[in-house]
């Protein structure tokens, strides 16, 4: 019982993170076991709607590894190490090109700003959005992770953080706010928000 009353805790602290009813916020508790049932349940929306979302982010996000394996060709076969550990010294930005499912994973189609790298990797570990370096985000990406994975703190909402921002930064997070509310309602890993990509789960 304790055990129960401690998960609906969470989940009640979880929702009032995000200004959002209770009943919204069980689904995100779950997202593990629902991303791995079949490919079908990997995304709520299609994948063609969740690759033009990844892809209007732009050029934001780089290599979390710099070891072969990293990033494969369309052929099938991985970048050398050495071509890994370049990309990764030299801070190649990359864009989501196409997101596809694998088995009971995902993987994104990249292609580097300047056209020399094209290749493909995992969905939520291969990659990472390069705005959560920028230390005025920060915060925001702090308390979306405490809504997404239901975690008691006592952060302000991530609404009011997204707020409280300007310029560039508060553009890009009203745009995580809405994605990370309709993650909340659907559950799903499609869902997740671009800039928590490579942070979720943390």
């Amino acid at each position: 019982m304790k055990k129960d009353f401690h998960k609906f805790s969470k989940t009640v602290i979880a929702a009032a993170l995000l200004s959002v009813p209770v009943g919204a916020v069980f689904s995100v508790n779950n997202v593990g076991a629902k991303t791995v049932t079949s490919a079908e349940k990997l995304f709520h929306y299609s994948k063609k709607t969740l690759s033009k979302k990844f892809a209007k982010a732009g050029y934001v996000f780089k290599l979390t590894d710099a070891t072969k394996g990293a990033l494969y060709k369309s052929t099938g076969k991985p970048y050398s190490t050495k071509v890994i550990k370049k990309i990764v010294k030299n801070n190649a930005l990359f864009k989501v090109k196409k997101v596809r499912p694998i088995h009971n994973g995902m993987f994104v189609d990249l292609v580097s700003k300047d056209g020399k790298y094209k290749g493909s990797t995992t969905y939520l570990t291969g990659v990472y959005n390069k705005n959560t370096e920028d230390e005025k985000l920060k915060p925001l990406v702090q308390a979306e992770l405490d809504v997404t994975t239901a975690r008691d703190n006592n952060k302000p909402t991530a609404e009011l953080l997204a707020n409280e921002l300007t310029g560039h930064e508060k553009k890009i997070a009203l745009t995580s706010i809405k994605e990370l509310k309709e993650f909340v309602k659907y559950g799903t890993m499609g869902e997740i928000p671009v800039l928590l990509i490579g942070k979720y789960p943390d």
